[in-house]
Protein backbone atom coordinates (compact mmCIF):
# COMPACT_ATOMS: atom_id res chain seq x y z
CA UNK A 1 0.00 0.00 0.00
CA UNK A 2 3.14 2.53 0.75
CA UNK A 3 4.37 1.82 -2.94
CA UNK A 4 2.55 4.40 -4.60
CA UNK A 5 1.93 6.91 -2.30
CA UNK A 6 6.19 7.42 -2.02
CA UNK A 7 6.39 6.62 -5.94
CA UNK A 8 4.24 9.93 -6.37
CA UNK A 9 6.15 11.34 -3.64
CA UNK A 10 9.18 10.70 -5.93
CA UNK A 11 7.35 11.95 -8.93
CA UNK A 12 6.62 15.41 -7.35
CA UNK A 13 10.59 15.99 -6.70
CA UNK A 14 11.49 15.27 -10.00
CA UNK A 15 8.52 17.50 -11.18
CA UNK A 16 9.07 20.46 -8.36
CA UNK A 17 13.03 21.33 -8.24
CA UNK A 18 13.88 21.72 -4.38
CA UNK A 19 10.95 20.33 -3.29
CA UNK A 20 11.54 18.68 0.25
CA UNK A 21 8.58 16.20 1.09
CA UNK A 22 8.64 15.10 5.16
CA UNK A 23 5.32 13.07 4.74
CA UNK A 24 3.10 11.43 2.10
CA UNK A 25 -0.39 10.51 2.12
CA UNK A 26 -2.83 8.97 -0.18
CA UNK A 27 -5.51 11.25 -1.73
CA UNK A 28 -8.97 10.01 -2.14
CA UNK A 29 -11.43 12.70 -4.49
CA UNK A 30 -11.98 11.72 -8.17
CA UNK A 31 -12.48 7.89 -7.94
CA UNK A 32 -9.92 6.05 -9.96
CA UNK A 33 -9.20 8.27 -13.26
CA UNK A 34 -6.26 9.55 -10.89
CA UNK A 35 -3.62 8.00 -8.96
CA UNK A 36 -2.45 10.67 -6.19
CA UNK A 37 -1.01 11.78 -3.15
CA UNK A 38 -0.18 14.59 -0.83
CA UNK A 39 2.86 15.65 0.74
CA UNK A 40 3.80 17.89 3.50
CA UNK A 41 6.47 20.31 2.72
CA UNK A 42 8.15 22.38 5.91
CA UNK A 43 6.19 25.11 3.92
CA UNK A 44 2.82 23.94 2.65
CA UNK A 45 1.07 20.75 1.16
CA UNK A 46 1.50 19.88 -2.62
CA UNK A 47 -0.79 17.45 -4.26
CA UNK A 48 0.66 14.88 -7.55
CA UNK A 49 -1.25 13.58 -10.06
CA UNK A 50 -1.03 10.93 -12.85
CA UNK A 51 -3.67 10.27 -14.91
CA UNK A 52 -5.28 6.45 -15.35
CA UNK A 53 -7.09 7.12 -18.57
CA UNK A 54 -6.97 9.34 -21.92
CA UNK A 55 -9.90 11.04 -20.61
CA UNK A 56 -8.37 12.22 -17.66
CA UNK A 57 -5.38 13.27 -18.94
CA UNK A 58 -7.25 15.45 -21.63
CA UNK A 59 -9.10 16.60 -18.71
CA UNK A 60 -6.01 17.39 -16.55
CA UNK A 61 -4.50 19.03 -20.15
CA UNK A 62 -7.44 21.71 -19.79
CA UNK A 63 -7.26 22.50 -16.37
CA UNK A 64 -3.63 23.54 -16.89
CA UNK A 65 -4.58 25.36 -19.52
CA UNK A 66 -7.26 27.37 -17.89
CA UNK A 67 -5.36 27.23 -14.60
CA UNK A 68 -2.60 28.82 -16.48
CA UNK A 69 -5.02 31.74 -18.12
CA UNK A 70 -5.67 32.90 -14.29
CA UNK A 71 -2.80 35.77 -13.71
CA UNK A 72 -2.39 37.17 -10.66
CA UNK A 73 -4.39 40.18 -11.56
CA UNK A 74 -7.30 37.42 -12.03
CA UNK A 75 -6.37 35.43 -8.86
CA UNK A 76 -6.91 39.09 -6.94
CA UNK A 77 -10.74 39.34 -7.84
CA UNK A 78 -11.51 36.05 -6.86
CA UNK A 79 -12.93 35.40 -2.97
CA UNK A 80 -11.75 32.18 -3.24
CA UNK A 81 -8.09 29.86 -3.97
CA UNK A 82 -7.42 28.12 -7.29
CA UNK A 83 -4.80 25.48 -7.37
CA UNK A 84 -1.49 27.18 -8.49
CA UNK A 85 0.79 24.37 -10.61
CA UNK A 86 4.34 23.68 -9.69
CA UNK A 87 5.43 21.41 -12.35
CA UNK A 88 5.21 18.50 -14.20
CA UNK A 89 7.53 15.62 -15.57
CA UNK A 90 7.23 12.43 -17.13
CA UNK A 91 5.40 8.99 -15.91
CA UNK A 92 5.44 6.21 -18.09
CA UNK A 93 3.77 7.10 -20.99
CA UNK A 94 1.23 10.17 -19.41
CA UNK A 95 2.69 13.07 -16.95
CA UNK A 96 2.61 13.49 -13.20
CA UNK A 97 1.17 17.07 -12.01
CA UNK A 98 2.23 19.07 -8.86
CA UNK A 99 -0.25 21.60 -7.53
CA UNK A 100 -0.59 23.66 -4.64
CA UNK A 101 -3.10 21.81 -2.03
CA UNK A 102 -6.17 23.42 -1.50
CA UNK A 103 -7.49 22.62 2.22
CA UNK A 104 -11.55 22.28 2.14
CA UNK A 105 -14.71 19.81 2.42
CA UNK A 106 -17.21 19.35 0.01
CA UNK A 107 -20.86 19.04 0.42
CA UNK A 108 -23.76 16.84 -1.08
CA UNK A 109 -25.89 19.52 -3.18
CA UNK A 110 -28.92 17.48 -2.10
CA UNK A 111 -28.73 18.32 1.61
CA UNK A 112 -28.87 22.62 0.81
CA UNK A 113 -31.71 24.46 2.00
CA UNK A 114 -33.04 27.41 0.57
CA UNK A 115 -32.11 29.25 3.73
CA UNK A 116 -28.49 27.58 4.21
CA UNK A 117 -25.79 30.23 4.74
CA UNK A 118 -23.84 28.18 1.98
CA UNK A 119 -26.27 29.82 -0.43
CA UNK A 120 -24.89 33.25 -0.52
CA UNK A 121 -20.83 32.07 -0.87
CA UNK A 122 -21.96 30.05 -3.37
CA UNK A 123 -23.65 32.84 -5.57
CA UNK A 124 -21.12 35.39 -4.62
CA UNK A 125 -18.23 32.68 -6.11
CA UNK A 126 -20.00 31.89 -9.86
CA UNK A 127 -20.46 35.86 -9.71
CA UNK A 128 -16.92 36.34 -9.23
CA UNK A 129 -16.01 34.18 -12.15
CA UNK A 130 -18.10 35.74 -14.39
CA UNK A 131 -17.25 39.25 -13.41
CA UNK A 132 -13.45 38.18 -14.87
CA UNK A 133 -12.90 40.48 -18.13
CA UNK A 134 -12.53 38.11 -21.22
CA UNK A 135 -9.37 39.37 -22.18
CA UNK A 136 -8.45 36.36 -19.17
CA UNK A 137 -10.13 34.40 -22.05
CA UNK A 138 -8.26 36.07 -25.01
CA UNK A 139 -4.54 36.22 -23.52
CA UNK A 140 -4.87 32.47 -22.51
CA UNK A 141 -5.94 31.06 -25.40
CA UNK A 142 -8.98 29.84 -24.10
CA UNK A 143 -12.28 29.11 -26.08
CA UNK A 144 -14.23 32.44 -26.61
CA UNK A 145 -18.36 31.14 -27.63
CA UNK A 146 -21.08 33.89 -29.00
CA UNK A 147 -24.53 33.56 -27.96
CA UNK A 148 -24.86 32.33 -31.32
CA UNK A 149 -22.20 29.85 -31.14
CA UNK A 150 -23.32 28.35 -27.73
CA UNK A 151 -27.06 28.08 -29.35
CA UNK A 152 -25.72 25.71 -32.47
CA UNK A 153 -24.02 23.80 -29.73
CA UNK A 154 -26.93 22.93 -28.09
CA UNK A 155 -28.90 22.40 -31.04
CA UNK A 156 -26.54 20.27 -32.50
CA UNK A 157 -26.23 18.24 -29.37
CA UNK A 158 -30.55 17.60 -29.03
CA UNK A 159 -29.76 16.46 -32.92
CA UNK A 160 -27.86 14.06 -32.30
CA UNK A 161 -29.28 12.57 -29.38
CA UNK A 162 -32.57 12.47 -31.44
CA UNK A 163 -31.09 10.59 -33.85
CA UNK A 164 -29.99 7.93 -31.92
CA UNK A 165 -33.84 7.17 -31.78
CA UNK A 166 -33.95 6.71 -27.65
CA UNK A 167 -35.03 10.58 -27.37
CA UNK A 168 -38.80 10.58 -26.56
CA UNK A 169 -40.82 12.93 -28.41
CA UNK A 170 -42.15 14.95 -25.49
CA UNK A 171 -38.20 16.00 -24.55
CA UNK A 172 -37.34 16.31 -28.16
CA UNK A 173 -40.57 19.01 -28.57
CA UNK A 174 -39.54 20.99 -24.98
CA UNK A 175 -35.64 21.38 -25.88
CA UNK A 176 -36.58 22.22 -29.46
CA UNK A 177 -39.59 25.12 -27.77
CA UNK A 178 -36.50 26.34 -25.62
CA UNK A 179 -34.14 26.49 -28.83
CA UNK A 180 -36.36 28.06 -30.87
CA UNK A 181 -37.37 30.98 -27.99
CA UNK A 182 -35.01 33.84 -29.52
CA UNK A 183 -35.34 35.98 -26.35
CA UNK A 184 -33.95 33.21 -24.38
CA UNK A 185 -30.79 33.19 -26.21
CA UNK A 186 -30.21 37.03 -25.76
CA UNK A 187 -27.28 36.70 -23.14
CA UNK A 188 -24.24 38.70 -22.80
CA UNK A 189 -21.29 35.94 -22.86
CA UNK A 190 -19.31 35.96 -19.90
CA UNK A 191 -16.36 34.28 -18.40
CA UNK A 192 -17.36 31.03 -17.41
CA UNK A 193 -16.04 28.04 -15.14
CA UNK A 194 -17.31 25.40 -17.58
CA UNK A 195 -17.35 22.47 -14.99
CA UNK A 196 -18.85 23.51 -11.55
CA UNK A 197 -21.09 21.35 -9.63
CA UNK A 198 -20.29 20.38 -5.99
CA UNK A 199 -17.62 18.20 -6.24
CA UNK A 200 -15.47 20.79 -7.56
CA UNK A 201 -16.20 23.18 -4.71
CA UNK A 202 -14.38 22.89 -1.13
CA UNK A 203 -16.05 24.44 1.67
CA UNK A 204 -14.71 25.50 5.13
CA UNK A 205 -17.66 27.24 8.10
CA UNK A 206 -20.41 28.09 5.54
CA UNK A 207 -17.81 29.91 2.82
CA UNK A 208 -16.63 28.68 -0.53
CA UNK A 209 -12.75 28.66 0.04
CA UNK A 210 -11.23 26.68 -3.00
CA UNK A 211 -12.59 25.98 -6.40
CA UNK A 212 -11.16 22.79 -8.26
CA UNK A 213 -11.04 21.66 -12.03
CA UNK A 214 -10.49 24.62 -14.50
CA UNK A 215 -10.41 22.59 -17.53
CA UNK A 216 -14.02 24.01 -18.76
CA UNK A 217 -12.43 27.87 -18.52
CA UNK A 218 -14.15 30.23 -21.32
CA UNK A 219 -16.05 32.84 -22.60
CA UNK A 220 -19.51 31.21 -22.71
CA UNK A 221 -23.14 31.38 -21.30
CA UNK A 222 -23.66 32.02 -17.49
CA UNK A 223 -26.28 29.86 -16.97
CA UNK A 224 -24.24 26.88 -17.56
CA UNK A 225 -22.68 27.37 -13.77
CA UNK A 226 -25.93 27.41 -12.22
CA UNK A 227 -27.40 23.89 -14.05
CA UNK A 228 -26.03 22.00 -11.45
CA UNK A 229 -27.91 23.51 -8.66
CA UNK A 230 -31.19 22.30 -10.41
CA UNK A 231 -30.87 18.91 -8.69
CA UNK A 232 -30.90 20.69 -5.18
CA UNK A 233 -34.63 21.28 -5.68
CA UNK A 234 -36.59 24.63 -6.89
CA UNK A 235 -36.05 26.16 -3.36
CA UNK A 236 -32.34 26.37 -3.56
CA UNK A 237 -32.46 26.65 -7.63
CA UNK A 238 -34.47 30.56 -7.44
CA UNK A 239 -32.28 31.08 -3.79
CA UNK A 240 -28.92 30.98 -5.70
CA UNK A 241 -30.63 32.62 -9.12
CA UNK A 242 -31.69 35.48 -6.31
CA UNK A 243 -28.55 36.49 -4.99
CA UNK A 244 -26.70 35.64 -8.03
CA UNK A 245 -28.62 38.51 -10.03
CA UNK A 246 -27.59 40.70 -7.40
CA UNK A 247 -24.34 40.40 -7.46
CA UNK A 248 -23.99 40.24 -11.31
CA UNK A 249 -26.86 42.09 -12.52
CA UNK A 250 -28.18 39.94 -15.28
CA UNK A 251 -31.04 41.40 -17.21
CA UNK A 252 -33.40 38.71 -17.36
CA UNK A 253 -33.05 36.20 -14.51
CA UNK A 254 -35.85 33.92 -15.90
CA UNK A 255 -34.44 33.53 -19.35
CA UNK A 256 -31.33 32.52 -17.57
CA UNK A 257 -33.49 30.19 -15.33
CA UNK A 258 -34.86 28.27 -18.45
CA UNK A 259 -31.15 27.80 -20.06
CA UNK A 260 -29.87 26.53 -16.83
CA UNK A 261 -32.85 24.01 -16.62
CA UNK A 262 -32.41 22.86 -20.10
CA UNK A 263 -28.07 22.46 -19.53
CA UNK A 264 -29.13 20.58 -16.44
CA UNK A 265 -31.64 17.95 -18.58
CA UNK A 266 -28.98 17.87 -21.47
CA UNK A 267 -26.88 16.21 -19.05
CA UNK A 268 -28.79 13.20 -19.85
CA UNK A 269 -28.05 13.29 -23.59
CA UNK A 270 -24.67 14.20 -23.16
CA UNK A 271 -24.62 10.12 -21.04
CA UNK A 272 -27.07 8.84 -23.50
CA UNK A 273 -24.27 9.93 -25.75
CA UNK A 274 -21.50 8.78 -24.12
CA UNK A 275 -23.15 5.19 -23.42
CA UNK A 276 -23.45 4.90 -27.80
CA UNK A 277 -19.71 6.19 -28.46
CA UNK A 278 -18.18 3.23 -25.71
CA UNK A 279 -21.00 0.48 -26.73
CA UNK A 280 -21.99 0.44 -23.26
CA UNK A 281 -25.25 -0.72 -22.66
CA UNK A 282 -26.02 -0.42 -19.13
CA UNK A 283 -25.05 3.44 -19.42
CA UNK A 284 -28.06 3.65 -22.73
CA UNK A 285 -30.49 1.92 -20.46
CA UNK A 286 -30.06 4.08 -17.64
CA UNK A 287 -29.98 7.24 -19.71
CA UNK A 288 -33.19 6.01 -21.33
CA UNK A 289 -34.47 5.40 -18.17
CA UNK A 290 -33.39 8.93 -16.78
CA UNK A 291 -34.92 10.24 -20.08
CA UNK A 292 -38.06 8.33 -19.21
CA UNK A 293 -38.44 9.93 -15.77
CA UNK A 294 -38.20 13.26 -17.49
CA UNK A 295 -41.22 12.91 -19.63
CA UNK A 296 -43.11 11.45 -16.45
CA UNK A 297 -41.91 15.27 -14.68
CA UNK A 298 -43.14 17.05 -17.89
CA UNK A 299 -46.35 15.32 -18.23
CA UNK A 300 -47.03 16.60 -14.70
CA UNK A 301 -45.85 20.38 -15.18
CA UNK A 302 -47.84 20.51 -18.59
CA UNK A 303 -51.17 18.53 -16.86
CA UNK A 304 -50.41 21.29 -13.94
CA UNK A 305 -51.34 24.40 -16.70
CA UNK A 306 -55.15 25.06 -16.78
CA UNK A 307 -57.02 25.27 -19.65
CA UNK A 308 -59.37 28.22 -20.66
CA UNK A 309 -62.57 27.99 -21.72
CA UNK A 310 -63.02 29.11 -25.30
CA UNK A 311 -65.12 32.46 -25.85
CA UNK A 312 -69.03 32.23 -26.71
CA UNK A 313 -69.70 34.49 -29.62
CA UNK A 314 -70.92 37.54 -27.20
CA UNK A 315 -67.90 37.56 -25.24
CA UNK A 316 -66.11 37.73 -28.61
CA UNK A 317 -67.63 40.37 -30.81
CA UNK A 318 -66.97 42.27 -27.47
CA UNK A 319 -63.83 41.50 -27.02
CA UNK A 320 -62.87 42.57 -30.84
CA UNK A 321 -65.01 45.59 -30.29
CA UNK A 322 -62.35 47.04 -27.25
CA UNK A 323 -59.02 45.79 -29.20
CA UNK A 324 -58.20 48.45 -30.74
CA UNK A 325 -57.19 49.28 -34.64
CA UNK A 326 -53.39 48.83 -35.24
CA UNK A 327 -52.60 51.72 -37.66
CA UNK A 328 -48.79 50.99 -38.01
CA UNK A 329 -48.08 48.79 -40.49
CA UNK A 330 -44.44 46.50 -41.13
CA UNK A 331 -43.81 46.24 -44.94
CA UNK A 332 -43.12 42.92 -46.27
CA UNK A 333 -39.23 43.66 -46.21
CA UNK A 334 -39.29 44.93 -42.59
CA UNK A 335 -41.57 41.75 -41.39
CA UNK A 336 -38.81 39.63 -43.01
CA UNK A 337 -36.27 41.07 -40.85
CA UNK A 338 -38.23 40.75 -37.70
CA UNK A 339 -37.95 37.22 -38.36
CA UNK A 340 -35.59 35.28 -35.92
CA UNK A 341 -33.30 33.96 -38.65
CA UNK A 342 -31.84 31.78 -36.17
CA UNK A 343 -34.41 29.49 -34.71
CA UNK A 344 -33.19 26.80 -36.27
CA UNK A 345 -29.98 25.13 -36.26
CA UNK A 346 -28.29 22.28 -37.36
CA UNK A 347 -24.08 19.60 -31.29
CA UNK A 348 -21.64 17.44 -31.88
CA UNK A 349 -19.28 17.11 -28.90
CA UNK A 350 -16.47 14.33 -28.91
CA UNK A 351 -16.62 11.83 -26.72
CA UNK A 352 -13.09 10.26 -25.80
CA UNK A 353 -13.40 6.62 -24.85
CA UNK A 354 -12.03 6.17 -21.92
CA UNK A 355 -8.76 3.63 -21.92
CA UNK A 356 -9.36 0.99 -19.34
CA UNK A 357 -8.27 2.01 -15.99
CA UNK A 358 -4.79 0.47 -14.78
CA UNK A 359 -5.07 -1.45 -11.59
CA UNK A 360 -6.69 1.12 -8.86
CA UNK A 361 -6.36 -1.25 -5.92
CA UNK A 362 -3.18 -0.44 -4.24
CA UNK A 363 -5.27 3.15 -3.64
CA UNK A 364 -8.20 4.36 -4.92
CA UNK A 365 -7.50 7.87 -5.51
CA UNK A 366 -8.16 11.61 -7.26
CA UNK A 367 -6.66 14.99 -8.39
CA UNK A 368 -8.57 17.16 -6.76
CA UNK A 369 -7.15 19.12 -3.65
CA UNK A 370 -9.65 17.62 -1.02
CA UNK A 371 -8.50 16.52 2.30
CA UNK A 372 -7.98 13.15 2.82
CA UNK A 373 -9.87 11.02 5.72
CA UNK A 374 -8.80 11.33 9.27
CA UNK A 375 -7.88 6.99 8.14
CA UNK A 376 -5.08 8.29 5.97
CA UNK A 377 -2.11 7.89 8.10
CA UNK A 378 0.98 10.11 6.88
CA UNK A 379 4.38 8.09 5.82
CA UNK A 380 7.02 9.58 7.17
CA UNK A 381 10.00 10.00 4.93
CA UNK A 382 13.25 9.17 6.85
CA UNK A 383 15.04 9.63 3.61
CA UNK A 384 14.92 11.93 1.18
CA UNK A 385 13.38 10.34 -2.19
CA UNK A 386 15.42 10.33 -4.95
CA UNK A 387 14.01 11.92 -8.23
CA UNK A 388 12.72 9.66 -10.61
CA UNK A 389 13.19 9.83 -14.68
CA UNK A 390 10.33 9.74 -15.15
CA UNK A 391 -12.55 25.16 -34.18
CA UNK A 392 -14.13 28.07 -34.72
CA UNK A 393 -17.80 27.79 -35.95
CA UNK A 394 -18.52 28.43 -39.94
CA UNK A 395 -21.33 29.94 -40.93
CA UNK A 396 -22.32 27.25 -43.78
CA UNK A 397 -23.17 25.12 -40.57
CA UNK A 398 -26.13 26.74 -40.37
CA UNK A 399 -29.02 26.10 -42.32
CA UNK A 400 -31.54 28.64 -43.47
CA UNK A 401 -33.54 30.69 -42.18
CA UNK A 402 -37.36 28.58 -41.77
CA UNK A 403 -39.74 30.97 -43.37
CA UNK A 404 -43.37 30.26 -42.41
Amino acid sequence: MATLPLTLAALATSAVPGLVAVAVRPHHGAGEEYAAAVLTTPDDEVIVSVPRTQQAETAQSASLLGLAALTEGARAELPFDAPRPLGMTRAGDTRAVATTYLPGSRFDVGDLSSDAILIDSIAETIAAIHALPRSVAQQGGLVERTTRDQRLLVTRMVDRAQATRYLPQTVHARWTEVLEAAELWDFEPRMVHGTLTADTLLVDNDRVVGVLDWSGLSVGDPASDVAWLYEAGDGVFDAVLSSYAKLSGVGDSAALRSRATLYHELEIAKWLLHGIDVHDSEIIDDAVGMLDRLVDRLSILTAAVPGRDPLDEAAAIELLEQTPAVSDRLSETAAFEALDEDRMFGFDTDFIDPLPAEDAADTPAGADGVGASEDDADLQLTEPVDDLLTEPINDDDLPEPRRD
